[in-house]
Order: C-alpha cells, then sequence, then structure tokens
C-alpha cells in the first residue's frame, strides 16, 4: 500500500511539473506580447509588470514543481533498492509506465459479498475466531472438572530370581542353629545346592505368575462444594462471552470499514467527474477571455488570471 501511494505520488509530481511548465510558457508568451503593445502604446505600462510578476510566481512555482519531482523519484527509488551510494542510480530518471486513468464504467460488485469477503479474509477476524474457540474448549475442561469422575485401573507385576546358590549358605550339620528346622539330605548329610537359573528363565518368572502382583479396582471422586472450581468456571463463561462480543463488535467495525470504503470510491469518482468539468469550465473560461483580450475588451491581468484558475483546476 505505500509503494503504491509512493507511486501514484510519483505520477501527481510527473503531471504537477507538466502544468507548471504549460502555466510559465503561458505567462511568458504574454508578457512577450505585453511588452510589444506597451511599446507601441496600446497597452499601459502597468501591464507590463503584472506580466513580469506572474512569470516569476510561475518560476518559483516550477521550481518548487520540479524539486518534489526529484524527491518522489529519490523516494521511490529508496524503497526499490539496498542503498543509494551509485551515482548512476541516483540520477537515473523513475518514469511512471501507467498514469491517472478512470474507465468510464466499472463492474460494481454487491456490498455484503465485499463484506462478506472481508469477514471470511481478515487476519484479526481469524485470529479471533481462533481465541473464541480456544475459550470454549477451556470451559469445557472447567465443567468437566465439577463432575464426579470414575477410575477403573488394572496392574499386574511379577518378579524373577535368578543366579547361582552362595556354597557358604549349605548346612553341614543338622545341628546348625540357622538349619534346625531344615530337612536335610541324609544320604549326603548336608543340604543340597539349589541349580542355578540363568537370566532367561528369570526373565521368563516375571510372566508366568512365579511371584505375581496384580489387581483391578475402582476410585470414585465426588466434589463436595468445590467453590474455587465454581468461580473459576463462572469467570470462564464471562471471558467466553466477552470473546463473542469482542468478535462481533470487530466484525461490525470491519462491515463498517468495507462500506466507508465504497462511499469513498463513490465520492472519488464523483469528485473525478467534477474535476474534469471544472477543466474544461476553465479552459472554455479560458478561451473566452483571450478572445476578448484580442478585441479589447479584457486585460492581461485577467486572462493570467483565468489561466491560474485553469493550472489549479487541472
Amino acid at each position: 500500500d505505500q509503494i503504491e501511494n509512493m507511486y501514484w505520488d510519483l505520477v501527481y509530481a510527473y503531471e504537477n511539473q507538466r502544468v507548471k511548465q504549460e502555466s510559465l510558457a503561458f505567462s511568458q508568451k504574454t508578457l512577450s506580447d505585453t511588452q510589444k503593445q506597451v511599446e507601441i502604446g496600446s497597452l499601459a505600462p502597468i501591464e507590463a509588470v503584472r506580466a513580469q510578476s506572474t512569470v516569476a510566481a510561475d518560476q518559483q512555482a516550477l521550481t518548487v514543481a520540479k524539486t518534489n519531482l526529484q524527491l518522489q523519484q529519490l523516494v521511490m527509488k529508496n524503497a526499490l533498492s539496498r542503498t543509494l551510494h551509485d551515482p548512476m542510480l541516483a540520477k537515473a530518471d523513475v518514469i511512471p509506465t501507467s498514469t491517472m486513468e478512470v474507465p468510464e464504467n466499472e463492474q460494481i460488485q454487491p456490498t455484503e459479498d465485499l463484506v462478506n469477503e472481508a469477514l471470511h479474509h481478515r487476519a484479526e477476524l481469524v485470529e479471533g475466531r481462533i481465541q473464541l474457540n480456544s475459550q470454549e474448549q477451556s470451559n469445557k475442561a472447567l465443567r468437566s472438572s465439577m463432575l464426579p469422575t470414575l477410575d477403573a485401573f488394572a496392574y499386574y507385576g511379577g518378579s524373577g530370581l535368578g543366579g547361582s546358590q552362595n556354597p557358604r549358605s549349605i548346612c553341614q550339620t543338622p545341628d546348625q542353629p540357622f538349619c534346625a528346622s531344615a530337612t536335610p539330605d541324609p544320604t549326603l548329610n548336608q543340604f543340597p545346592l539349589t541349580p542355578s537359573v540363568g537370566y532367561g528363565s528369570t526373565l521368563n518368572q516375571l510372566v508366568n505368575s512365579t511371584a505375581p502382583d496384580k489387581g483391578i479396582g475402582l476410585q470414585l471422586n465426588i466434589p463436595l462444594r468445590n467453590r474455587a472450581a465454581q468461580a473459576i468456571q463462572v469467570r470462564g463463561e464471562f471471558e467466553f462471552r466477552q470473546a463473542q462480543m469482542a468478535l462481533q463488535q470487530t466484525e461490525n467495525r470491519v462491515s463498517i470499514e468495507v462500506r466507508q470504503a465504497q462511499f469513498a470510491v463513490e465520492q472519488n469518482r464523483a469528485s473525478v467527474a467534477s474535476a474534469r468539468a471544472a477543466v474544461d469550465y476553465a479552459q472554455q473560461s479560458l478561451d473566452a477571455e483571450q478572445k476578448k483580450y484580442q478585441f479589447g475588451t479584457s486585460t492581461t491581468t485577467a486572462v493570467l488570471q483565468t489561466r491560474s484558475a485553469l493550472a489549479t483546476a487541472e
């Protein structure tokens, strides 16, 4: 949008310089004609002074127009390039390829279609809907937290034991204190060694219920007078309504902005038509004033003022 504004400011600067050049050329020609008539005595010398004053004013206006054009070119080059240190770039002219052309007939899109398009694509509305949906999900979670909960659970655990028995734990005689309740092998007169258990067998004990730890159960949680959760839920509901109202207000604002933009387009078209009519009227007035001047019924000042009015209308 900024680049487009820069571009049309550049177009205006070119057109403004053209108008000021035409005005200066006209005032210089008028001054030359007036000086000739003053020399032959058909006009008073004051008319030449007035014409000279107009030429000076037009020269100043042209200087301002030229410098403004140079500034607009510089602004455009600064927006399009990384640096202006290149002398060729600094001196290059920026010439617009498109000028002001208003079509006679434009396709007018219905206002409701424009509003609907804006409501579906405006970034702030998309963001507002996302926030509203997020707030709604949060409210559902808050309401769910106030309901009774029933959890069912089941678990299974196993343990495995492996390795080799320590030989020092074997009872050599049955009268040892820690072997009094044991039954020794009468043939060997000692307790036997337990067979070694490998790593694979140890892992197998985890699932074959050798030493199981398992069970199932239910857990019921009934909240009673949870005032803190109730307050959080009420606040969440208010925040959700506020988000709804904010989204609606944003939609209303967008709708008004679209309609304002459409009104501005209609007003600008009317302004362009009025400006064109003003240029035509000023041109006709200048032609009429010049004819009156040729027949001696007008003055140099009136002609120059009429030409100034034409330049303003242009």
